[in-house]
């Protein structure tokens, strides 16, 4: 029975025993099998190691970002590792691996693959790094490690995801880089042409960064578009709008068009009419101004500002009187509930003095001669 099972396993198929054909299955069945549960105990072991500067990041935010990197890279170890046990047929008559050749093809392909797997973990230790420091960043005063944060994790992206296209050029395909970067020649001025925006938009970011006319959490309004700054990057900046909406903006847009940041400012002004018949009598004009402006004086307004209640203007359906005056707080919230309060003791005023507010338009009526 051994002997037969032995002579079994060394029955040779296609230039290669039994044996080496279950160990080749064995082990593209337990790569795919136990790709979850290795990546998980990679993810949990260098968790482990790193734990103390991971701060307040917990163990499953890593798991999330590096499984599924280390799961691919899993199953490319466990394609390699059961292909090595194979011997490529003579029969075949194919050229080995260091010559031009399918066999060749089929290595660049495979490592390729292994420098896209490598790639795309990198990129994920990057946005764990990321939120670690994003963490740090919510623990300090400053607005700038908010916006600092982000910039940095895209920058630091795009010269990892750079880095690693290069390497593969060069040691995959066998391709002197330095000497392709320099002889582009036109072909690089084309594609810097066709990334003028792109670039546009990095040195407008760097702009931002140096500048500051706005930070993390700023509400600014550029145009019709207005909005909480959530995310600077190096390509655009991320608004969310009063809607909810989130809103996309291309960095050289934000520097090169005027940008109202309404978070810095020190006032909001209010500035409207009251329109009075014109047969109000003078005697009540006056009392209506006196109370208007006691009024002022004694509600919430900016007393670095100057207040204005003066009779402005003779307009076409009444009497005007200008009223200016300014709330000490950058928040809307706030600046509207004072004025909600002002009114109704503007209309109380209006009431003792025996005034008749009117409306801004004008009534006309048709009569029949």
């Amino acid at each position: 029975m051994d002997n037969r099972f032995s002579e079994w396993l060394n029955y040779t198929l296609l230039d290669n025993s039994v044996a080496h054909w279950l160990w080749f299955i064995g082990i593209l069945l337990s790569g795919v099998l136990l790709k979850k549960g290795l990546s998980l105990t990679v993810s949990r072991t260098v968790y482990r190691v790193i734990k103390s500067e991971a701060g307040n990041i917990p163990l499953a935010e890593f798991v999330r970002l590096t499984r599924r990197p280390f799961e691919l890279l899993i199953i490319l170890l466990a394609i390699y590792s059961a292909f090595d046990r194979l011997t490529v047929p003579v029969e075949w008559d194919l050229h080995p691996a260091t010559e031009p050749g399918l066999l060749r093809t089929i290595e660049r392909v495979f490592l390729t693959l292994m420098a896209g797997a490598m790639g795309w973990l990198g990129i994920r230790v990057i946005k764990f790094v990321a939120l670690v420091a994003k963490q740090q960043a919510l623990e300090t005063h400053s607005p700038i490690d908010d916006q600092l944060v982000p910039f940095l994790k895209d920058t630091a992206i795009l010269f990892w995801v750079l880095t690693c296209f290069f390497l593969m050029l060069n040691k995959v395909f066998e391709v002197n880089v330095w000497a392709l970067i320099t002889s582009l020649g036109i072909g690089g001025l084309v594609v810097a042409l066709a990334a003028r925006e792109t670039i546009e938009n990095l040195i407008a970011s760097v702009a931002i960064m140096v500048e500051r006319p706005f930070s993390v959490g700023d509400a600014i309004t550029l145009g019709t578009v207005s909005g909480d700054v959530e995310q600077v990057g190096f390509r655009s900046t991320r608004l969310r709008a009063d809607d909810g909406s989130l809103v996309s903006i291309p960095n050289r847009l934000l520097t090169s068009q005027t940008l109202e940041n309404t978070t810095q400012r020190t006032h909001r002004r209010a500035k409207f009419y009251l329109r009075l018949p014109y047969n109000t009598s003078t005697t009540n004009l006056e009392s209506l101004l006196l109370n208007l402006k006691t009024t002022l004086s004694q509600s919430p307004v900016s007393p670095d500002k100057e207040t204005t209640v003066r009779l402005d203007n003779f307009g076409e359906s009444g009497l005007e009187v200008l009223v200016i005056y300014h709330v000490k707080t950058a928040s809307w919230k706030e600046f509207m509930q004072v004025r909600e309060e002002i009114n109704f003791k503007f209309i109380q005023a209006a009431q003792q003095s025996n005034v008749t507010l009117i409306p801004s338009t004008s009534e006309i009526h048709l009569s029949k001669s």
